[in-house]
């Protein structure tokens, strides 16, 4: 079950955030216009009287408590502003946002949310009742700072913002509360602020980085807007609940860049478009993005750049689910600072940024230093721009956003001639709980979801009951479509003109579910016709637990879920057995793998309940299995070596942590034992020996960042004793590289530098017998990311080669796969009296790839196992 919140925690969020309302702030938009302060303005103080600065004052950061301390504030204080927590974050602080309007909008915000949702679902209502409904009701104005919290400023500008909507009366406040609801999340991270804020607040007049050094998201860092179609994190689940309820015409996502771009980028967005998105909201998007670019210029706020930049309008994982929903994105990216708060300067005395004068940037920046204070002034500027675009033209934002495109999706394979009619999920596929998690994300998405209640056919197959349909006529559609289609990348599209460079996605090439997590499924072309019934909850196959046998319960390897079921029997010192060849018992033949468990009532209640959760049958024999494998060791222990500000590490940690496998991350400490602490040891991606050996430098960081400092040679050597005198060693990705150096491993890296293939998923084999690859399927799509691939040169076991013959693309873009042809991916070896297990795919990335996972999972029990003959023992 992907981590989530609960039906019921996501329904009482969900009326926790209908029965709120209330106000906002701008600042000097709108020059000229007549200015007063409400009669409630002089209780509420400003925010250097509150802070004791001015936003955007250099070396300044308000850290988040304080800020809920004052927005509660504003919010007590006036009746424009209303301030709620709707959740919890990952680490256990409060998620607020507020609803700014007028107070007429804020008492009637129930009804303005039952419109805007009728107005999202164009079935049963006509053009003249949408219209009807656009004028009564108000758009929704999403604006959100710090999902990135080292982008700080953002965060900082919003409280000068909503302080002006308190406290503001002129023509400009006026229009903007009578005519929108602003929806304020001012950090999508609230943790990130926590830790990156405070720590720089912490370390000032010390000799310390100011720079918080580590993830600043407990589980993906930086990553947290990637995470848009899978819903893993908490923090993306909340957010999407909000959208789903409010619905906003408009999300504008504040971010910052790096130091030496535009300094303010703003929409239209670069190449490529994907099939999935409407031409609406992109086209708003963009209207947005010129509205903001010309008042900064008006403003002489010089540097604003737009297009050539942010292709992210490919893959549902960056362009996030809210376009679905006919938001319009509208993402400004401001330069950042020095140390996050103070001036940066050229190095060379030079202007910042590019001087050429285009159609993309009208007016360079003409200055050589750049500050914190302007990235709060752009911040606002645009801010008051996107607003005022909306509160000026309600009743169009509601129609053609909210009504238009969900008509669009209702009639998708009409409007996009060659979409499927529906796609169907086939009863009965070898990994059941990979279909149940999948099927999770579409009723996350609220996507209506249909079961065959009888067999049927469609496009010339048979289909059985209990059959998944999923029909792309529905306001999802487009996003049923984005997530199940094989993507062909558009060489010809994504181009300036015929002869110009292909231009490469912001982000990866696919973001195919189905195919990540190793899930059958057809696209339709015709109508299905079949008997079915509407999904109201989607739940784990239901499976009978066998009748207590006499001699063992046995549990096949093909599932993902397998993980669920070793780590629960670990936690329950229940003993485990995993055949290393196939037999039969129990009417059917087991595969190489296969857990075995001794038939006692302990062992029957852990998998009485994981067979629950997951939909994976658990069968029974009277007769344990006479057949050679490896017993478990009991009490597995594992450590995780990512080093800080590790991004696949982070995400390792969620893997581990969802799983439930016992592990700690590796401190430098550790090292000076490393086979009494830990059974098997995982590198994530991107560890390479200068993590290990440099890492953090302990005079530039602060005390409790001391388990990432390096270990030095000697450090290196002990890891590498530790394998050869019984440990287990597991490197993913580029991590495999790591385990080649340290070990001398028999491999050499033979990808070659013609192939790209930048994150695609590509065609792999797998050898099941090989007890890195139990329960993979003989051949299977593969994760691949400018990644290694080995050709083997002395005793090895290979689990995972590419194919040696045809183009080995899948989903996605690659070019030059021949060269892959007979090259290993993951390769098991005996090292002195321990193993060592790579891959030289990042096959964890991201959490996404899960038909993978058995891979990690099966070589970090394997290792350490003790070679068995025949079978159980109690």
């Amino acid at each position: 079950m992907l981590s989530r919140v609960s039906s019921r925690a996501a329904a009482a969020l969900v009326a926790l955030v209908v029965l709120v309302g209330v106000p906002v702030h701008a600042d000097a938009f709108g020059a000229g216009a007549s200015v007063r302060r409400t009669a409630q303005a002089k209780n509420i103080p400003a925010p250097e009287n509150f802070f004791g600065f001015a936003m955007g004052t250099t070396g300044k950061l308000a850290g988040f408590d304080k800020i809920k301390q004052y927005l509660r504030l504003i919010a007590d204080k006036s009746d424009r502003v209303n301030y709620q927590v709707v959740d919890r974050t990952t680490m256990g602080n409060d998620y607020p946002v507020l609803f700014v309007s007028s107070p007429r909008n804020l008492r009637n915000l129930k009804q303005i949310v039952r419109d805007n949702q009728r107005l999202a679902d164009p079935r049963g209502i006509s053009e003249q009742e949408a219209r009807r409904l656009s004028e009564r009701s108000k758009p929704v104005y999403l604006i959100e700072g710090t999902l990135h919290s080292t982008e700080v400023g953002n965060t900082q500008a919003l409280m000068d913002i909503v302080h002006r909507f308190a406290t503001e009366d002129s023509d400009y406040t006026e229009t903007v509360l009578d005519n929108a609801v602003l929806l304020v999340i001012p950090s999508a991270n609230p943790d990130g602020q926590h830790l990156v804020v405070d720590h720089f607040n912490k370390t000032a007049g010390t000799a310390y980085n100011r720079v918080y050094p580590d993830l600043y998201h407990r589980y993906v860092g930086h990553d947290n807007n990637r995470d848009w179609f899978m819903f893993t994190q908490r923090e993306s689940r909340t957010r999407v609940l909000l959208e789903q309820t409010y619905r906003p015409v408009v999300a504008h996502y504040m971010h910052q860049a790096g130091t030496t771009g535009p300094r303010l980028w703003t929409p239209p967005y670069d190449e490529p478009l994907g099939s999935g998105v409407d031409p609406i909201t992109l086209q708003s998007a963009t209207l947005q993005g010129q509205h903001a670019a010309r008042a900064l210029t008006a403003e002489g706020k010089k540097g604003v750049g737009t297009d050539d930049a942010y292709g992210i309008f490919w893959n549902a994982d960056v362009m996030g689910f809210s376009t679905f929903l006919g938001t319009s994105l509208f993402l400004t990216e401001i330069a950042s600072a020095r140390d996050l708060a103070y001036p940066f300067t050229s190095s060379d005395g030079k202007p910042l940024g590019s001087q050429n004068r285009t159609m993309r940037m009208l007016q360079p920046y003409d200055k050589d230093t750049w500050t914190l204070e302007q990235i709060v002034a752009y911040g606002k500027t645009a801010a008051y721009a996107g607003i005022e675009n909306v509160a000026k033209n309600p009743e169009s934002w509601l129609f053609n956003n909210l009504y238009q495109t969900a008509r669009n999706g209702v009639a998708l394979p009409d409007v996009e001639p060659g979409t499927p009619q529906a796609y169907v999920v086939p009863a009965g596929q070898r990994d059941p709980f990979a279909v149940l998690e999948m099927m999770r994300i579409f009723e996350f998405g609220r996507v209506e979801i249909d079961q065959a209640t009888a067999p049927f056919t469609a496009g010339g197959k048979t289909y059985a009951a209990g059959s998944y349909v999923l029909r792309t006529r529905q306001p999802l559609g487009r996003w049923i479509n984005q997530l199940l289609e094989i993507d062909k990348y558009p060489e010809t599209a994504a181009r300036k003109c015929g002869q110009c460079p292909l231009i490469m996605p912001y982000s990866e090439t696919t973001d195919n579910v189905a195919l990540l997590l190793g899930v059958d499924v057809d696209p339709i072309k015709e109508q299905v016709k079949a008997s079915v019934r509407r999904v109201q909850q989607v739940r784990p196959e239901q499976v009978r637990m066998p009748e207590s046998p006499r001699g063992a319960y046995l549990v096949g390897p093909e599932s993902y879920g397998v993980a669920h079921v070793l780590s629960r029997l670990q936690r329950a010192n229940v003993p485990t057995f995993r055949s290393s060849e196939e037999f039969k018992a129990a009417d059917r033949t087991f595969a190489p793998g296969t857990v075995v468990v001794p038939a006692t009532s302990q062992a029957r209640q852990v998998l009485q309940r994981v067979s629950a959760d997951t939909g994976l049958q658990v069968y029974g024999t009277d007769k344990a299995p006479e057949v050679d494998g490896f017993t478990l060791k009991p009490g597995t222990k594992v450590g995780l070596i990512r080093g800080a500000n590790n991004m696949p590490g982070g995400w390792m940690t969620w893997m581990l942590d969802h799983y439930g496998i016992d592990y700690k991350v590796v401190s430098a400490d550790d090292y000076a034992d490393l086979a009494g602490k830990y059974d098997t040891i995982v590198l994530a991606d991107g560890v390479s020996k200068n993590t290990i050996v440099t890492g953090l430098d302990p005079a530039k960081n602060p005390p409790e960042f001391r388990w990432a400092r390096g270990v030095g040679e000697e450090g290196w050597g002990r890891l590498a004793d530790y394998v050869s005198a019984g440990g287990n060693l597991v490197a993913i990705g580029s991590a495999s590289e790591t385990a080649r150096q340290l070990l001398d491993l028999p491999v050499e890296n033979a990808a070659s530098s013609q192939l790209s293939a930048p994150g695609s998923l590509l065609r792999a084999s797998y050898d099941p017998e090989v007890p890195a690859a139990w329960g993979m399927p003989k051949s299977g799509a593969v994760w691949f990311n400018r990644d290694a691939a080995y050709k083997v040169t002395g005793d090895a076991r290979v689990a995972s080669r590419y194919p040696g013959d045809g183009d080995l693309l899948v989903s996605g873009y690659a070019q030059g796969t021949a060269t892959l042809h007979g090259l290993a991916n993951v390769v098991s070896f005996e090292v002195g009296k321990g193993h060592a297990t790579i891959a030289g795919s990042e096959i964890t990335f991201r959490s996404w790839p899960r038909q993978t996972w058995p891979i990690v999972v099966n070589s970090i029990y394997q290792g350490p196992s003790k070679p068995t003959k025949s079978g159980v023992t109690e």
